[in-house]
Protein backbone atom coordinates (compact mmCIF):
# COMPACT_ATOMS: atom_id res chain seq x y z
CA UNK A 1 0.00 0.00 0.00
CA UNK A 2 1.93 2.82 -1.39
CA UNK A 3 -0.06 5.86 0.22
CA UNK A 4 1.29 4.68 3.58
CA UNK A 5 5.20 4.24 2.56
CA UNK A 6 5.54 8.19 3.14
CA UNK A 7 3.85 8.24 6.86
CA UNK A 8 5.76 5.18 7.70
CA UNK A 9 9.42 6.47 6.51
CA UNK A 10 8.45 9.37 9.17
CA UNK A 11 7.30 7.82 11.98
CA UNK A 12 10.65 5.05 11.50
CA UNK A 13 12.33 8.67 11.08
CA UNK A 14 11.43 9.65 14.49
CA UNK A 15 11.14 6.33 16.10
CA UNK A 16 15.14 6.47 15.14
CA UNK A 17 15.70 9.86 16.81
CA UNK A 18 16.04 11.63 13.76
CA UNK A 19 14.47 14.56 15.06
CA UNK A 20 11.37 16.80 13.76
CA UNK A 21 13.31 18.49 11.03
CA UNK A 22 14.95 15.15 9.92
CA UNK A 23 12.12 13.04 9.82
CA UNK A 24 9.72 16.06 8.19
CA UNK A 25 11.99 15.73 5.22
CA UNK A 26 12.56 12.07 4.43
CA UNK A 27 8.50 12.15 4.94
CA UNK A 28 8.08 14.70 2.44
CA UNK A 29 10.48 13.58 0.13
CA UNK A 30 8.88 9.76 0.70
CA UNK A 31 5.82 11.39 -0.56
CA UNK A 32 6.87 12.94 -3.33
CA UNK A 33 8.46 10.09 -4.53
CA UNK A 34 5.43 7.95 -4.14
CA UNK A 35 3.34 10.79 -5.84
CA UNK A 36 6.03 10.78 -8.80
CA UNK A 37 5.91 7.16 -9.18
CA UNK A 38 2.32 5.90 -8.47
CA UNK A 39 -0.55 7.19 -11.04
CA UNK A 40 -3.15 6.81 -8.53
CA UNK A 41 -1.81 9.98 -6.35
CA UNK A 42 -0.89 13.12 -8.18
CA UNK A 43 1.30 16.33 -6.69
CA UNK A 44 -1.78 18.51 -6.79
CA UNK A 45 -0.65 20.98 -4.41
CA UNK A 46 -1.48 24.46 -5.15
CA UNK A 47 -1.00 28.40 -4.37
CA UNK A 48 -4.14 27.50 -2.05
CA UNK A 49 -2.28 24.74 -0.02
CA UNK A 50 0.58 26.58 0.41
CA UNK A 51 -1.57 29.81 2.01
CA UNK A 52 -3.18 27.10 4.44
CA UNK A 53 0.17 25.75 5.20
CA UNK A 54 1.79 29.41 6.18
CA UNK A 55 -1.89 30.23 7.97
CA UNK A 56 -1.46 27.43 10.28
CA UNK A 57 1.99 27.92 11.14
CA UNK A 58 1.60 31.59 11.17
CA UNK A 59 -1.69 30.65 14.01
CA UNK A 60 1.04 28.56 15.92
CA UNK A 61 3.54 31.23 16.02
CA UNK A 62 1.63 33.80 16.97
CA UNK A 63 1.01 32.26 20.41
CA UNK A 64 4.40 29.99 20.50
CA UNK A 65 6.34 33.20 20.49
CA UNK A 66 4.47 35.68 23.25
CA UNK A 67 4.02 32.77 24.96
CA UNK A 68 8.09 31.90 25.38
CA UNK A 69 8.51 35.98 25.44
CA UNK A 70 6.15 35.45 28.61
CA UNK A 71 7.49 32.94 30.60
CA UNK A 72 11.29 34.27 30.21
CA UNK A 73 9.34 37.39 31.75
CA UNK A 74 7.81 35.31 34.30
CA UNK A 75 10.96 33.26 35.42
CA UNK A 76 13.71 36.00 35.10
CA UNK A 77 11.48 37.87 37.76
CA UNK A 78 11.33 34.42 40.09
CA UNK A 79 7.53 34.63 39.85
CA UNK A 80 7.04 30.77 39.15
CA UNK A 81 9.04 29.65 42.03
CA UNK A 82 7.26 31.70 44.50
CA UNK A 83 3.78 30.78 43.77
CA UNK A 84 5.31 27.61 44.12
CA UNK A 85 6.71 28.18 47.83
CA UNK A 86 3.15 29.37 48.45
CA UNK A 87 1.24 26.59 47.19
CA UNK A 88 3.88 24.21 49.58
CA UNK A 89 2.70 26.63 51.82
CA UNK A 90 -1.23 26.13 51.35
CA UNK A 91 -1.70 22.15 51.26
CA UNK A 92 -1.54 19.39 53.63
CA UNK A 93 -0.18 15.99 53.57
CA UNK A 94 2.62 14.89 50.73
CA UNK A 95 -0.28 13.21 49.10
CA UNK A 96 -2.57 15.94 49.09
CA UNK A 97 0.00 18.45 48.14
CA UNK A 98 0.29 16.20 44.69
CA UNK A 99 -3.08 16.05 44.42
CA UNK A 100 -3.14 19.90 44.12
CA UNK A 101 0.13 20.49 42.36
CA UNK A 102 -0.94 17.79 39.52
CA UNK A 103 -4.67 18.77 39.19
CA UNK A 104 -4.80 22.13 40.02
CA UNK A 105 -1.61 24.32 39.99
CA UNK A 106 0.13 22.83 37.16
CA UNK A 107 -3.13 22.52 34.50
CA UNK A 108 -3.66 25.87 35.13
CA UNK A 109 -0.28 27.29 34.07
CA UNK A 110 0.07 24.95 31.29
CA UNK A 111 -2.76 26.24 29.80
CA UNK A 112 -1.54 29.61 30.28
CA UNK A 113 1.96 29.19 28.51
CA UNK A 114 2.61 25.73 27.61
CA UNK A 115 5.60 24.00 25.98
CA UNK A 116 6.16 22.40 29.15
CA UNK A 117 6.95 25.61 31.25
CA UNK A 118 4.47 24.14 34.02
CA UNK A 119 7.11 21.96 34.51
CA UNK A 120 9.40 24.75 35.90
CA UNK A 121 7.07 25.00 38.40
CA UNK A 122 6.44 21.46 39.55
CA UNK A 123 9.81 20.16 38.96
CA UNK A 124 11.51 22.41 41.91
CA UNK A 125 8.39 22.32 44.28
CA UNK A 126 7.88 18.37 44.01
CA UNK A 127 11.57 17.87 44.63
CA UNK A 128 11.14 19.02 48.03
CA UNK A 129 8.66 17.02 48.96
CA UNK A 130 9.32 13.33 47.23
CA UNK A 131 12.67 11.27 46.13
CA UNK A 132 13.64 12.90 42.84
CA UNK A 133 12.30 9.96 40.67
CA UNK A 134 8.83 9.71 42.19
CA UNK A 135 9.24 13.59 41.91
CA UNK A 136 10.03 13.49 38.12
CA UNK A 137 7.33 11.24 37.39
CA UNK A 138 4.86 13.28 38.79
CA UNK A 139 5.37 16.32 37.27
CA UNK A 140 5.55 14.47 34.02
CA UNK A 141 1.60 13.35 35.44
CA UNK A 142 1.24 17.26 36.05
CA UNK A 143 1.33 17.72 32.29
CA UNK A 144 -2.60 16.12 31.53
CA UNK A 145 -4.49 19.76 30.48
CA UNK A 146 -2.07 19.54 26.85
CA UNK A 147 -5.29 19.89 24.72
CA UNK A 148 -5.98 22.86 26.45
CA UNK A 149 -2.36 24.50 26.73
CA UNK A 150 -1.00 27.54 25.35
CA UNK A 151 -4.47 28.66 25.59
CA UNK A 152 -6.16 25.92 23.79
CA UNK A 153 -3.31 26.45 21.15
CA UNK A 154 -3.69 22.88 19.92
CA UNK A 155 -7.50 22.43 19.91
CA UNK A 156 -7.82 25.47 17.77
CA UNK A 157 -5.34 24.52 15.30
CA UNK A 158 -7.36 20.55 15.59
CA UNK A 159 -10.08 22.57 14.40
CA UNK A 160 -8.97 24.31 11.51
CA UNK A 161 -7.15 21.37 9.98
CA UNK A 162 -10.77 19.19 9.99
CA UNK A 163 -13.00 22.74 10.00
CA UNK A 164 -14.69 22.11 13.15
CA UNK A 165 -15.48 24.81 15.42
CA UNK A 166 -12.97 26.16 18.03
CA UNK A 167 -15.24 25.85 20.81
CA UNK A 168 -17.10 22.34 19.72
CA UNK A 169 -13.77 20.71 19.30
CA UNK A 170 -13.11 21.92 22.94
CA UNK A 171 -15.98 20.59 24.45
CA UNK A 172 -15.99 17.26 22.48
CA UNK A 173 -12.39 16.94 23.66
CA UNK A 174 -13.43 17.43 27.23
CA UNK A 175 -15.77 15.04 27.22
CA UNK A 176 -13.38 12.45 25.11
CA UNK A 177 -10.92 12.92 27.94
CA UNK A 178 -13.22 12.54 30.65
CA UNK A 179 -12.15 9.34 32.29
CA UNK A 180 -8.31 10.11 31.42
CA UNK A 181 -7.74 12.41 34.83
CA UNK A 182 -9.47 10.05 37.35
CA UNK A 183 -6.72 7.33 35.59
CA UNK A 184 -4.04 9.77 36.01
CA UNK A 185 -5.23 10.25 39.54
CA UNK A 186 -5.09 6.68 40.34
CA UNK A 187 -1.18 6.52 38.84
CA UNK A 188 -0.36 9.72 41.52
CA UNK A 189 -1.86 7.58 43.99
CA UNK A 190 0.20 4.44 43.23
CA UNK A 191 3.46 6.98 42.69
CA UNK A 192 2.51 8.50 46.40
CA UNK A 193 1.75 5.46 47.33
CA UNK A 194 4.23 5.46 50.65
CA UNK A 195 2.82 8.52 52.00
CA UNK A 196 -1.27 7.16 51.92
CA UNK A 197 -1.52 6.98 55.97
CA UNK A 198 -5.06 6.59 55.60
CA UNK A 199 -7.61 4.66 53.27
CA UNK A 200 -9.22 8.02 52.52
CA UNK A 201 -4.99 9.00 51.02
CA UNK A 202 -5.62 6.62 48.08
CA UNK A 203 -8.86 7.96 46.59
CA UNK A 204 -7.70 11.68 46.69
CA UNK A 205 -5.67 11.63 44.21
CA UNK A 206 -8.44 9.69 41.74
CA UNK A 207 -11.10 11.84 43.38
CA UNK A 208 -9.16 15.77 42.07
CA UNK A 209 -8.78 13.58 39.05
CA UNK A 210 -12.76 13.46 38.57
CA UNK A 211 -13.32 17.00 40.22
CA UNK A 212 -10.68 18.18 37.33
CA UNK A 213 -12.38 16.39 34.32
CA UNK A 214 -15.90 18.11 36.20
CA UNK A 215 -14.26 21.46 35.82
CA UNK A 216 -13.54 21.12 32.20
CA UNK A 217 -16.88 19.70 31.62
CA UNK A 218 -18.70 22.88 32.90
CA UNK A 219 -15.21 25.66 31.57
CA UNK A 220 -15.59 24.03 28.16
CA UNK A 221 -19.27 24.54 27.78
CA UNK A 222 -19.39 28.36 29.89
CA UNK A 223 -15.77 29.94 29.44
CA UNK A 224 -14.42 30.82 26.14
CA UNK A 225 -12.63 27.89 25.09
CA UNK A 226 -9.08 29.77 25.37
CA UNK A 227 -9.59 29.61 28.88
CA UNK A 228 -11.41 26.47 29.82
CA UNK A 229 -7.81 24.30 30.90
CA UNK A 230 -7.20 27.77 32.96
CA UNK A 231 -10.30 28.11 35.04
CA UNK A 232 -10.96 24.43 35.61
CA UNK A 233 -7.06 23.62 36.94
CA UNK A 234 -7.64 27.39 38.99
CA UNK A 235 -11.07 26.10 40.26
CA UNK A 236 -10.21 23.05 41.42
CA UNK A 237 -6.52 24.42 42.97
CA UNK A 238 -9.40 26.37 45.33
CA UNK A 239 -11.76 23.31 45.85
CA UNK A 240 -8.57 21.05 47.11
CA UNK A 241 -6.67 24.15 48.91
CA UNK A 242 -9.90 25.44 50.44
CA UNK A 243 -9.94 23.33 53.83
CA UNK A 244 -6.28 23.94 54.34
CA UNK A 245 -6.98 28.14 53.65
CA UNK A 246 -9.54 28.05 56.51
CA UNK A 247 -6.91 26.35 58.80
CA UNK A 248 -4.48 29.10 57.95
CA UNK A 249 -6.47 31.78 58.95
CA UNK A 250 -6.32 33.30 55.42
CA UNK A 251 -7.02 37.25 55.64
CA UNK A 252 -6.47 40.31 53.31
CA UNK A 253 -2.63 40.46 54.10
CA UNK A 254 -2.44 37.43 52.41
CA UNK A 255 -5.03 37.57 49.63
CA UNK A 256 -2.64 41.14 48.79
CA UNK A 257 0.20 38.93 48.18
CA UNK A 258 -1.30 36.14 46.44
CA UNK A 259 -2.88 38.78 43.76
CA UNK A 260 0.58 40.39 43.69
CA UNK A 261 2.35 37.49 42.70
CA UNK A 262 -0.55 36.19 40.01
CA UNK A 263 -1.30 39.81 38.65
CA UNK A 264 0.54 38.59 35.49
CA UNK A 265 -1.61 35.76 34.88
CA UNK A 266 -4.55 37.83 36.14
CA UNK A 267 -3.99 40.32 33.36
CA UNK A 268 -3.75 37.90 30.67
CA UNK A 269 -7.03 36.20 32.15
CA UNK A 270 -8.80 39.63 32.06
CA UNK A 271 -7.45 40.27 28.35
CA UNK A 272 -8.67 37.33 26.82
CA UNK A 273 -12.09 37.75 28.77
CA UNK A 274 -12.47 40.98 27.26
CA UNK A 275 -11.45 40.19 23.90
CA UNK A 276 -14.57 37.60 23.79
CA UNK A 277 -16.89 40.53 24.83
CA UNK A 278 -19.18 39.92 21.47
CA UNK A 279 -18.89 43.63 19.88
CA UNK A 280 -15.08 43.89 20.25
CA UNK A 281 -14.63 40.30 19.35
CA UNK A 282 -16.55 40.76 16.03
CA UNK A 283 -14.13 43.61 15.27
CA UNK A 284 -11.21 41.91 15.97
CA UNK A 285 -12.03 38.68 13.98
CA UNK A 286 -12.87 41.10 10.73
CA UNK A 287 -10.43 43.76 11.55
CA UNK A 288 -7.22 42.03 10.00
CA UNK A 289 -8.37 38.32 8.73
CA UNK A 290 -5.47 36.45 6.43
CA UNK A 291 -7.77 33.42 4.22
CA UNK A 292 -6.30 30.61 1.89
CA UNK A 293 -7.34 26.85 1.70
CA UNK A 294 -10.35 27.35 3.42
CA UNK A 295 -8.90 28.09 6.65
CA UNK A 296 -8.72 31.60 8.07
CA UNK A 297 -6.57 33.33 10.36
CA UNK A 298 -8.11 36.51 12.31
CA UNK A 299 -4.56 38.52 13.89
CA UNK A 300 -5.82 40.41 16.21
CA UNK A 301 -8.44 37.80 17.70
CA UNK A 302 -5.00 35.40 18.61
CA UNK A 303 -3.95 33.98 22.15
CA UNK A 304 -0.72 35.55 21.54
CA UNK A 305 -1.93 38.94 20.99
CA UNK A 306 -2.93 39.22 24.53
CA UNK A 307 -0.32 37.70 25.36
CA UNK A 308 2.28 40.33 23.98
CA UNK A 309 0.35 43.02 25.54
CA UNK A 310 0.82 40.80 28.87
CA UNK A 311 4.28 40.92 28.42
CA UNK A 312 4.50 44.22 27.45
CA UNK A 313 2.57 45.44 30.84
CA UNK A 314 4.27 43.20 32.32
CA UNK A 315 8.17 44.94 31.70
CA UNK A 316 5.79 48.30 32.33
CA UNK A 317 5.43 47.73 36.03
CA UNK A 318 7.48 44.92 37.08
CA UNK A 319 10.20 45.96 39.75
CA UNK A 320 12.35 43.26 39.01
CA UNK A 321 12.87 43.97 35.46
CA UNK A 322 13.67 47.62 35.45
CA UNK A 323 16.95 47.58 33.18
CA UNK A 324 15.88 48.12 28.95
CA UNK A 325 18.97 45.75 28.13
CA UNK A 326 17.70 43.03 30.34
CA UNK A 327 14.32 43.16 28.78
CA UNK A 328 15.29 43.44 25.08
CA UNK A 329 17.73 40.05 26.08
CA UNK A 330 14.57 38.48 27.38
CA UNK A 331 12.46 39.46 24.48
CA UNK A 332 15.42 37.67 22.42
CA UNK A 333 15.58 34.53 24.28
CA UNK A 334 11.73 33.83 23.79
CA UNK A 335 11.64 34.71 19.96
CA UNK A 336 14.67 31.98 19.72
CA UNK A 337 13.19 29.72 21.84
CA UNK A 338 10.14 29.58 19.57
CA UNK A 339 12.28 29.07 16.27
CA UNK A 340 12.19 25.39 16.01
CA UNK A 341 9.07 24.61 17.28
CA UNK A 342 7.61 26.73 14.94
CA UNK A 343 9.78 25.29 12.00
CA UNK A 344 8.88 22.11 12.97
CA UNK A 345 5.16 22.76 13.03
CA UNK A 346 5.61 24.17 9.69
CA UNK A 347 7.23 20.91 8.45
CA UNK A 348 4.86 18.91 10.09
CA UNK A 349 2.02 21.05 8.49
CA UNK A 350 3.73 20.86 4.80
CA UNK A 351 3.87 17.21 5.25
CA UNK A 352 0.08 16.63 6.33
CA UNK A 353 -0.89 19.07 2.99
CA UNK A 354 0.77 17.06 0.69
CA UNK A 355 -0.39 14.01 1.40
CA UNK A 356 -4.23 15.78 1.76
CA UNK A 357 -3.69 17.45 -1.77
CA UNK A 358 -2.12 14.22 -3.42
CA UNK A 359 -4.59 11.69 -2.45
CA UNK A 360 -2.88 9.75 -0.26
CA UNK A 361 -4.75 10.67 3.01
CA UNK A 362 -8.02 9.32 0.78
CA UNK A 363 -5.82 6.49 0.13
CA UNK A 364 -5.34 5.39 3.61
CA UNK A 365 -8.95 6.29 4.60
CA UNK A 366 -10.35 4.22 2.08
CA UNK A 367 -8.27 1.35 3.32
CA UNK A 368 -9.32 2.01 6.54
CA UNK A 369 -13.04 1.75 5.75
CA UNK A 370 -12.62 -2.36 4.76
CA UNK A 371 -11.69 -2.42 8.38
CA UNK A 372 -13.74 -3.55 11.26
CA UNK A 373 -15.14 -1.03 13.01
CA UNK A 374 -14.02 -2.49 16.41
CA UNK A 375 -10.17 -2.34 14.53
CA UNK A 376 -10.57 1.29 14.36
CA UNK A 377 -11.76 2.05 17.01
CA UNK A 378 -8.70 0.41 18.64
CA UNK A 379 -6.18 1.98 16.10
CA UNK A 380 -7.62 5.11 16.50
CA UNK A 381 -6.66 6.36 19.59
CA UNK A 382 -2.77 4.69 19.32
CA UNK A 383 -2.21 6.42 16.54
CA UNK A 384 -3.16 9.88 17.99
CA UNK A 385 -1.37 8.98 21.26
CA UNK A 386 1.70 7.81 18.80
CA UNK A 387 1.32 11.69 17.21
CA UNK A 388 2.43 13.57 20.67
CA UNK A 389 4.58 10.91 21.92
CA UNK A 390 6.76 11.16 18.29
CA UNK A 391 6.53 14.67 18.59
CA UNK A 392 7.15 15.98 21.43
CA UNK A 393 3.89 18.41 21.28
CA UNK A 394 -0.08 18.52 21.11
CA UNK A 395 0.27 21.09 18.34
CA UNK A 396 2.96 18.75 16.21
CA UNK A 397 0.65 15.72 17.02
CA UNK A 398 -2.71 17.48 15.25
CA UNK A 399 -0.41 18.94 12.48
CA UNK A 400 0.81 15.34 11.80
CA UNK A 401 -2.36 12.85 12.20
CA UNK A 402 -5.74 15.41 12.47
CA UNK A 403 -6.23 15.27 8.04
CA UNK A 404 -6.23 11.45 8.81
CA UNK A 405 -8.12 11.25 11.33
CA UNK A 406 -10.93 13.38 9.83
CA UNK A 407 -10.48 12.01 6.46
CA UNK A 408 -11.31 8.30 8.10
CA UNK A 409 -13.67 9.82 10.59
CA UNK A 410 -15.32 11.77 7.26
CA UNK A 411 -15.91 7.98 5.66
CA UNK A 412 -18.21 7.17 8.53
CA UNK A 413 -19.69 10.48 9.49
CA UNK A 414 -18.24 11.07 12.69
CA UNK A 415 -15.29 13.28 11.64
CA UNK A 416 -15.78 15.69 14.85
CA UNK A 417 -15.54 12.58 17.09
CA UNK A 418 -12.39 11.14 15.30
CA UNK A 419 -11.06 15.08 15.62
CA UNK A 420 -11.78 15.15 19.21
CA UNK A 421 -10.19 11.77 19.68
CA UNK A 422 -7.05 13.19 17.85
CA UNK A 423 -6.34 16.07 19.85
CA UNK A 424 -7.26 14.07 23.29
CA UNK A 425 -5.02 11.43 22.63
CA UNK A 426 -2.13 13.59 21.45
CA UNK A 427 -2.32 15.66 24.14
CA UNK A 428 -2.05 12.94 27.06
CA UNK A 429 0.72 11.40 25.50
CA UNK A 430 2.41 14.14 25.35
CA UNK A 431 4.43 13.13 28.68
CA UNK A 432 5.96 10.41 27.47
CA UNK A 433 8.04 11.70 24.79
CA UNK A 434 11.92 12.29 25.02
CA UNK A 435 12.62 16.00 24.88
CA UNK A 436 9.99 16.44 27.54
CA UNK A 437 11.32 13.94 29.65
CA UNK A 438 14.63 15.65 29.22
CA UNK A 439 13.35 18.97 29.82
CA UNK A 440 12.28 17.81 33.28
CA UNK A 441 15.50 16.60 33.83
CA UNK A 442 17.18 19.62 32.96
CA UNK A 443 15.50 21.44 35.38
CA UNK A 444 16.09 19.09 38.27
CA UNK A 445 19.57 19.05 37.72
CA UNK A 446 20.21 15.27 37.57
CA UNK A 447 22.29 13.54 35.23
CA UNK A 448 20.27 13.01 32.37
CA UNK A 449 22.14 9.76 31.03
CA UNK A 450 22.07 8.20 34.75
CA UNK A 451 17.88 9.19 34.72
CA UNK A 452 16.42 9.15 31.80
CA UNK A 453 16.12 5.35 30.96
CA UNK A 454 14.33 4.82 34.65
CA UNK A 455 12.02 7.64 33.92
CA UNK A 456 11.75 6.72 30.42
CA UNK A 457 10.25 3.77 31.59
CA UNK A 458 8.72 4.75 34.55
CA UNK A 459 6.46 6.99 32.12
CA UNK A 460 5.84 4.55 29.42
CA UNK A 461 4.35 1.94 32.02
CA UNK A 462 1.84 4.76 32.12
CA UNK A 463 0.69 4.94 28.56
CA UNK A 464 -1.58 1.82 28.71
CA UNK A 465 -3.90 2.97 31.76
CA UNK A 466 -4.07 6.33 29.88
CA UNK A 467 -4.65 4.69 26.19
CA UNK A 468 -7.70 2.42 27.77
CA UNK A 469 -9.15 5.41 29.18
CA UNK A 470 -9.50 6.92 26.05
CA UNK A 471 -10.02 3.31 24.17
CA UNK A 472 -12.55 2.20 25.94
CA UNK A 473 -15.37 5.04 25.85
CA UNK A 474 -14.60 5.52 22.00
CA UNK A 475 -14.65 1.49 21.67
CA UNK A 476 -18.45 0.99 22.45
CA UNK A 477 -19.17 4.76 21.25
CA UNK A 478 -17.94 4.12 17.59
CA UNK A 479 -17.51 0.22 17.49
Amino acid sequence: MNALLPLAALLAALVCKRGAFASSLIGIAAALAVMHFDRRYALAFSAEDLRAVLILTLSAALVIVPGQIFNALLQSAHVISAIGAKVRAASGSRVKTASLIVFGAAPALESLTGFGVSLFFTVPLLLQLFPAGRALLLSLLGMNIMPWGTLGLSTLIGAQIAGLDFKQLSMMTAATSFAVFPVIGALVALVCRADCRERFDFLYPPLAGLMLACALLVSARYAAPELAGVFAGAATALILSAARLRALKFRMPQLAQWAQLLAPYLTLVALVGASRIPPLHDALQRALRWEGGGIALPVLASPGVTLLISALLFCAFSTQLRARREMFQLFQLGITRSLRPVGGIFLFVLFAQLHRAGGLFAGIAERAADLQRAEIALAAPLLGMFGGFATGSNVGGNALFMPLQAEIGARFAREPVFAALQNSASGHAVFLSLPIILLALSIAGDDARARQTWLARRALLCAPPVYAALAAPFYFRFA
